[in-house]
């Protein structure tokens, strides 16, 4: 095995030799398998190329570009059809020759037959784990570790030798003992299953967790999706879990979505029937009527917290109504994203439901007046959307083509003209083909769709009854146009407050004009809207 460093260097020493410039960073596809081509960056790579930034791909040897062989001809055409050329740094072959596209082919099929065999062993790897009441695989799980015992041979080393021999049967963390902080996250887990058994939220177990600074094995902070995960998956209940359908993906982690449950040779820090509560209230929220409604107000839904959070990144977190006040006989009341702990400030951010609407309206009425900087923004993005719309109906055309084939490997095979393994092989080939070109439809749908901007006599259209409008109408009527309003914390040297900004569905990083704060321009406008 080569680490991706060693193979970086074995690529820069052939680009030396080869007097070859590398083009931007590496591009790397960590812990992702070399069979899953639509998970991995080779497209992304691929149209690098075609976009005319490099002239070819170099890998450290021809099973890094993949390890089966229809997919990998398969965008290796892709990229020869772009104008680049597949380079291994460790099998140096002409591949523009016959003989050396043979020997290339060779190698692809080596990598496919590597993986094939790894595969098999990782089967009957698993099957044994599982009849031990052994987890598939042997990585830590929150609140649980290895036994005190288990050592690397060596740093680097992914594997462990056990003193005890353990066989890889986890502990709950409290029983290492040299870590004691550790212990922590058992307690927390076995905790987690009985808060949410008596009624408590996700939201509450994970806000617990993080004011006892437990973090999750990689260091991060937790939010509900990861504890439901960490809960769902019924392992801190000492079972282990699989379903019967290999052939799809689950779509949620609730325990009803797996149909087998075994029991497993670690030690449990939920009770059992703790666990059955547990798994009745996941199954009986999933199973609750969700009541239909209309919006009470014509901005729910749309409001976004912009504040920045210990990354650097937006929230983004919908903001709702939380909190009001009274002025006069007037109520104002304020979207609120509560969520102070994700915030690099620490606060919570909120905004007068008032004045996000004097932004809403400014916008409105800016877009209903036009004007030559809108119009050219307009024209530039129905360029865009009529490029987009021009390239659907051959893609269309292209998969009604593929479908038919796909139906001819499928007769072929029935009517016995075709070996298993041919239309196998012809069958991968065509899924690929496929699913690049649905991926492809989608991008040119979703392109053609939001690059149109709607005509200015929409938005006044829209101005003219606002008045009358219900917030229902008015809801539906913004979702045709707004992304969502985002909303920023005041700056240091501003007094006003938060600012709110108008994201057209249409908006992209390079339009600053529609993505400028639309606010109030002066306390007297604030105070008549109040």
């Amino acid at each position: 095995m080569k680490s991706p460093e060693q193979q970086l260097n074995i690529c820069k020493f052939y680009l030396a030799a080869k007097n070859i410039q590398m083009v931007g960073e590496p591009v790397e596809d960590l812990d992702l398998s070399g069979a899953d081509f639509a998970k991995r960056k080779i497209a992304e790579t691929i149209e690098r190329v075609r976009n005319g930034e490099a002239d070819a791909i170099v890998v450290w040897e021809y099973s890094r570009f993949g390890r089966t062989l229809v997919g990998s001809l398969y965008y290796i055409k892709q990229l020869e059809a772009a104008g680049g050329e597949l380079l291994s740094a460790t099998q140096d072959i002409d591949a523009t020759t016959p003989s050396g596209r043979y020997m290339r082919d060779q190698f692809l099929r080596l990598a496919e037959y590597q993986l094939d065999m790894i595969t098999d062993g990782w089967k009957s790897t698993h099957k044994r784990r599982i009849e031990l009441g052994l987890p598939h695989g042997g990585q830590e799980r929150f609140g649980y570790r290895r036994c005190p015992g288990c050592y690397k041979p060596e740093p680097e080393s992914r594997f462990y030798i056990c003193k005890n021999k353990c066989g890889g049967l986890l502990v709950p963390d409290y029983l290492a003992g040299d870590e004691p902080e550790r212990a922590l996250r058992s307690d927390a887990l076995g905790r987690g299953y009985l808060m949410f058994a008596e009624g408590a939220s996700m939201y509450q177990i994970q806000k617990e967790a993080w004011e006892k600074g437990i973090v999750s094995l990689r260091g991060n902070r937790m939010d509900e999706s990861a504890w439901r995960a960490v809960l769902d998956s019924g392992f801190g209940a000492g079972l282990l879990r699989g379903r019967t359908d290999k052939t799809t993906r689950p779509t949620n982690t609730r325990p009803d979505t797996y149909d087998i449950w075994g029991d497993g040779a670690h030690e449990a820090v939920a009770a059992q029937e703790v666990w059955d509560a547990y798994v009745e209230r996941r199954i009986r929220q999933a199973n609750e009527h969700v009541r239909s409604s209309t919006p009470k107000f014509h901005l729910s839904a749309l409001i976004r917290c912009g504040d920045l959070t210990h990354k650097g990144e937006p929230c983004l977190r919908a903001m709702k109504i939380i909190g009001q006040t009274r002025t006069g006989k007037e109520t104002i009341r304020y979207f609120t994203c509560t969520r102070n702990e994700l915030h690099a400030r620490g606060q919570m951010l909120s905004m007068a439901m008032h004045r996000i609407d004097i932004v809403v309206l400014e916008w409105l009425t800016k877009m209903a007046k036009g004007g030559e900087e809108m119009a050219q923004i307009s024209m530039e993005r129905a360029a865009k959307a009529e490029k987009s719309a021009s390239e659907i109906p051959a893609v269309k055309k292209a998969l009604e083509v593929l479908e038919r084939k796909r139906q001819r490997i499928n007769e072929g095979y029935e009517a016995g003209l075709t070996e298993l393994e041919e239309a196998k092989a012809k069958m991968v080939a065509v899924k690929v083909e496929i699913s690049d070109l649905k991926a492809k439809l989608r991008r040119l749908e979703s392109e053609a769709a939001t690059n149109r901007i709607p005509e200015r006599e929409v938005f006044q259209g829209l101005l003219a009854v606002w008045d009358r409008a219900t917030p229902t109408e008015k809801r539906r009527a913004l979702s045709k146009v707004i992304d969502h309003v985002r909303i920023t914390p005041p700056r240091e040297s501003d007094t006003k407050g938060s600012d709110a900004t108008v994201i057209p569905l249409w908006a992209d990083d390079s339009e600053r004009v529609l993505n400028q704060p639309f606010r109030r321009k002066d306390a007297d406008s604030e105070a008549a809207a109040a």
